[in-house]
């Protein structure tokens, strides 16, 4: 776990109960990865996202891991198991996928956001 951490350095972070996704509006998108405390299923996924980490941090994504059931991003998102959502800059959900996905899943979905094209255009 402990290279897992250090290949999404700056990128990942851990939520607490009170929470909320206010920090990052117009500066990132979060991915929130919702799971169970203990569940194993929470390692594989850090391991798919820390494969990408470049491509995470071009995108402006940051992961953002939630383990308290009692959460203010689980009753404002309501997921179902383990759950992977992508916010987008203005706070909105773009996109949820159940279980583990792999790395780039959201890829396509952010290249195709409007602000995503312009920084794409003027490279």
């Amino acid at each position: 776990m402990e290279q897992i951490a250090a290949a999404l350095a700056g990128l990942l972070a851990f939520a607490a109960p009170g929470d909320t996704l206010a920090p990052y509006g117009w500066q990132a998108r979060p991915i929130l990865v919702f799971a169970d405390e203990g569940d194993a299923r929470l390692e594989r996924q850090l391991a798919e996202f820390a494969a990408v980490a470049e491509g995470l941090r071009d995108r402006r994504n940051v992961i953002l891991v939630d383990t308290n059931a009692a959460s203010v991003l689980r009753d404002r998102f309501g997921p179902e198991g383990f759950t992977v959502v992508l916010i987008g800059l203005d706070g909105g959900e773009k996109a949820r996928e159940q279980g583990v996905v792999s790395g780039t899943v959201f890829d396509a979905r952010i290249d195709a956001m409007p602000m995503r094209r312009r920084v794409l255009e003027a490279r």
